[in-house]
């Protein structure tokens, strides 16, 4: 109830007027969107099909969104909101994810945000998505000019709970055994 209180008063704040545009969903529709320019054609392509077969296979839906700019605004704020315009997920199941991807510049730092679709929250909880996922699949990998090496990892471990083939905890205890990321086994 909270988080829906929250959500809420995020998009009242975020609209346009306060905020950056949120861009129309590309028609025909992609998983892999890069406003950015962030990732060569074969990368992006290799991704979508990835994440186009996982779709399939689920019904679950993981889009990978990069923008030049946030033009200030909170990255959370707008993944939710491209999340709720985009539909990514099924209606009635809530089950999208939506990674958005600022990278940086000379003017601005980088910022990643995963959110996570209500019906996907038992599975992969704010905090493994946000804090371990992105700390050790993604920023470790950006750190060495890899964007597409961190969407990858991130995009197989969001899979991997996704799925069930993994808990967040095994993911956690994996993570923090290794004194780093890596794909559970």
């Amino acid at each position: 109830m909270i988080k829906n209180i929250l959500f809420f008063l995020a998009a009242l704040l975020c609209t346009p007027a306060f905020g950056q545009e949120i861009p129309e969903r590309p028609d025909p529709p992609r998983l892999v969107n890069d406003f950015a320019g962030v990732l060569e054609a074969g990368q992006a392509a290799q991704l979508e099909e990835q994440l186009a077969a996982y779709a399939r296979q689920t019904t679950t839906q993981i889009v990978i969104l990069t923008v030049p700019t946030l033009d200030g605004n909170d990255i959370a704020d707008y993944a939710f909101q491209v999340g709720e315009k985009w539909g990514i997920g099924q209606k009635g199941k809530d089950n999208g994810v939506i990674i958005v991807f600022k990278p940086k510049t000379a003017e601005e730092s980088g910022r990643v945000f995963v959110a996570v679709g209500y019906g996907l929250e038992s599975v992969i909880p704010d905090a493994v998505a946000n804090r371990l996922i992105v700390e050790n699949e993604m920023i470790p990998r950006f750190k060495e000019g890899d964007i597409y090496g961190g969407l990858a990892n991130a995009s197989r471990v969001i899979m991997g709970l996704a799925s069930k083939e993994f808990t967040p905890q095994q993911y956690q205890e994996k993570v923090a055994g290794n004194g780093g990321g890596g794909l559970p086994v």
